[in-house]
Formats: C-alpha cells, structure tokens, sequence
C-alpha cells in the first residue's frame, strides 16, 4: 500500500478529534498506545454493561446503548475464568508498574464500525483520528481492559495518599490495535480467530516461559543443581525435568515433568491448600525471608530426588514421579521447612521424612497404591489422578495421618506405630486393625 499524495489527504480537525501516531498495516488497522486514560474513555468498562444496577443508566445514553448492543455480538460475558481472572491480571499490572518493572502488556484489539480517518507522514509513520466521544469494543483483550480498571482504582489511592507522583498515573501507555471501518460480523469473526483458532500453552510450557512466580523460582533453583543419576554419571537436574511436554515420554531421558516438580515446591511451601492453585501463580506467606524459604526448600526439594533417583529414573514401573504423588511428598515435606513464619515450627526432621519415605512400596502394579492414587481401566491398566482430585487421599498417607492407606502404601499389615504429626500439630487416633492381618503383595520392582 503506498503512502497518498498529502496534497490530497483528508485532514484530522484537532477540535474535534485527537491524532494518535500510528504504524498503518493496512486500510483497516493501525498499531498505536494510548495513554491509559484515553484508553479508559474510548473504551469503557465492559463489566458495567451486565452490572443490573448500573445497566439501566448506561443503556439511557445512545452511544453506550448501541456500544452494548454491538458487543453482545462480539464479546462474551464475564463468567468463570474470564471473570476470575481479572483481579489476579490487574495485581499483575499493578506490581509490575509499582516496581518499575513494567514491560508491556499485549495489545487490546479495538475495533469499530466506522471508518477513522488517517493521515501520512513523509518518513513512513501515519496519524489516526479518534472523535472525541468515540467508543470502541474490546474485540480481545476484555480482561486486560478491565485489569487496567482494577489497578487504576489501586494506583489512583496511592497518588492521593501522596505515595506516587499524579505524572506516574498519567505516563502510562498501553499498546493497541485498532481495527476500522468493518462491520459488526467481521469484528465478531475477528473475535473467533484470536479465541478459537489460536493454540494455547499448555500448563508445563506456561510454567517454563514464567519467570515471576516464587515458586517456579525455586524449582529453577533446584534444577540449577547437579544430580547423580543411577549409573553414576552426573548432570544437571534441568537435564532431567520435562520443561515441555505435559508427559513424560517413556524412552524420553526425563524423569518428571516441569508442572509435577513445581507442584511438589508449592505443596511444601504451603502445605494442603497448595494443592489446589495448579500453575495458577503462588502467594508467599506474609513475613517471609523468601531468600533463607527458597534455599532451604530447594535443598528439600533436591535431597529427595537424588535420594530416590533410581524410582524416579524407573518411571515405567514405579508411581513417585507422578504430579500427584509429588504433591504428597510436597504436603509431608511442609512440616519440615523452618522457615515458615508459623507458630509451632517444624514438627518434623528432614530425616525422619527421609526415613518415612525409605518405608514406601512406589511399585507402580503390584497394588500398594489402588484406591489412593490409583485405578485401574477396564483393561487392567493402571491409571493415576490428578493432585487435584487425590492429592489430599496421597498426603493423607504419606504423612501417616490415615493409617489404613498410610500402612496399604508400605505394605504393613498394621499401621505404622508412629505415624507423622498431623497438620495441626498433633498424633492422630490409630484404630485397632483386624486380628487376622490381610496379606499384602510385596513389591518386587
């Protein structure tokens, strides 16, 4: 596309619009920043539109009106993820411009039916016209419109508390695209190519790219590491972690996936309630030293795999490596850890944790592990749940707090005379077992 004579260009009225420098793609897109408060203006708050209080106001006005009518076309609603995931995207932002961190977010897709006017400039660059009052949909990138919402509210507290200078607030930009002149059905197959047709990262790769997590932290950490293998031969513990795929390929050199590894960090950290947050990013406790947290539970972390390298090398035959059962370990390991600010300390030695596991049968099929982790398909095959769904029944035995499932995956006939102290502190209440003992299957792996 070459740049008009600008003899012939129509002209932007500065009194009636703003000129927006731009990168010109082609006649229907433009690539620009805006200042986070014109974004705000042009673009509104697409929350407010199913807010049933505030509806009925905004509806009142024309333009907001047929801005609404035209994104129940485009948009979806903000419901389950979409909807949770907005004060967690707008703590992001926040943090991030805080600390003068802040690189970028992607670009919000806008887009409007009526057709912008651009100008050309002799070096290759371009201006476009935005009317003032002129209203654009979020044809992707909502939950980053109304994140920017969310640290706006954050942001504009501090300046008036006198923490931050009103010009911080006022010098932020934010990347767009912004699509012209197309009718409603284009933006709305525009949203279906960006949210339907793209492939998404999946959970192991999201955790390799994330940099910022704690937790992911110290799984680098611990992957830093040299490790000794079965064989002798040493290498790096990263040679050993799946950072791509979410399995672990049976001739594949890994022993445990990226996301499996992580979990096991998060479960130690926090203990049960680790087991629910997945990839999702990790809170820290409050008043930790998270330098002293992250060596010591990277050195945890370590200790039990290169104790236990040859079950985790023999990924075939035994389960330790599964993400479930590391989420177990995790939980157990959590009352090991010294630096926790919590009252009653560590409740247990990294030794006796050690000895705990030595008790452990990981055979894969010789049953020690049916109906806590895992099952068996109907052609006999054995399958394990997620951390998710057995996590709680896998640190239950571990840890010896269920002493049925604790004595099942130790291959006792009784449950462990002493079992680990439970999550608060205390020993829990053995039952008598049978006078005839059932006999267990003694792994042979």
């Amino acid at each position: 596309m070459t740049n008009p004579n600008p003899a012939a260009q129509p002209q932007i009225d500065l009194s009636r619009a703003s000129a927006i420098s731009c990168l010109v793609v082609d006649d229907h897109q433009v690539l620009a920043t805006l200042s986070l408060h014109h974004l705000m203006q042009v673009v509104p708050d697409p929350r407010k539109f199913e807010n049933p209080r505030m509806r009925p106001l905004l509806l009142a006005d024309p333009m907001l009106a047929e801005l609404a009518d035209k994104r129940e076309t485009v948009q979806r609603y903000f419901t389950g993820a979409k909807r949770t995931n907005v004060p967690r995207y707008g703590d992001f932002i926040y943090d991030r411009v805080k600390d003068r961190k802040h690189r970028g977010t992607p670009p919000i897709c806008l887009g409007t039916p009526s057709k912008l006017t651009v100008i050309y400039g002799p070096d290759g660059t371009a201006k476009i016209g935005i009317p003032f009052g002129r209203m654009f949909l979020a044809v992707d990138g909502e939950t980053q419109r109304a994140a920017w919402e969310e640290f706006h509210h954050k942001f504009a507290e501090r300046v008036q508390a006198g923490m931050e200078e009103e010009e911080a607030l006022e010098s932020i930009r934010v990347p767009v695209e912004i699509h012209h002149n197309l009718p409603v059905e284009r933006l709305q197959e525009l949203f279906y190519e960006r949210n339907v047709l793209g492939s998404k990262v999946n959970a192991n790769e999201a955790i390799a790219k994330d940099q910022r997590d704690p937790a992911t932290q110290i799984v680098r950490a611990v992957m830093a590491m040299p490790i000794m293998k079965p064989n002798g031969e040493q290498v790096p513990t990263s040679s050993i972690v799946q950072q791509q795929s979410r399995q672990v390929g049976k001739k594949a050199p890994h022993w445990v996936t990226l996301s499996a590894l992580r979990t096991m960090v998060v479960t130690t950290i926090l203990g049960r309630s680790g087991l629910q947050y997945g990839a999702k990013p990790v809170p820290m406790p409050e008043d930790v030293d998270f330098e002293a947290l992250k060596a010591e539970v990277a050195e945890i972390t370590h200790t039990i795999l290169q104790r236990y390298a040859d079950k985790f090398a023999a990924k075939d035959v035994m389960l330790i490596g599964a993400p479930a059962i590391m989420a177990g370990i995790g939980v157990a390991a959590n009352k090991v850890v010294r630096n926790l600010p919590r009252a009653e300390g560590p409740t247990i030695t990294l030794d006796d944790l050690l000895g705990r596991l030595d008790e452990i049968r990981w055979g894969k099929d010789a049953g020690f592990w049916d109906g806590v982790a895992t099952r068996k398909t109907p052609k006999g095959v054995t399958t394990v749940a997620g951390p998710k769904e057995v996590g709680y029944a896998v640190a239950e035995a571990i840890e010896g707090s269920n002493p049925v499932s604790s004595a099942q995956i130790r291959g006792h006939a009784a449950a462990p005379a002493q079992p680990m102290l439970d999550s608060a502190g205390e020993v829990p209440i053995v039952p008598e077992m049978p006078a005839e003992p059932t006999e267990m299957v003694t792994n042979t792996a």
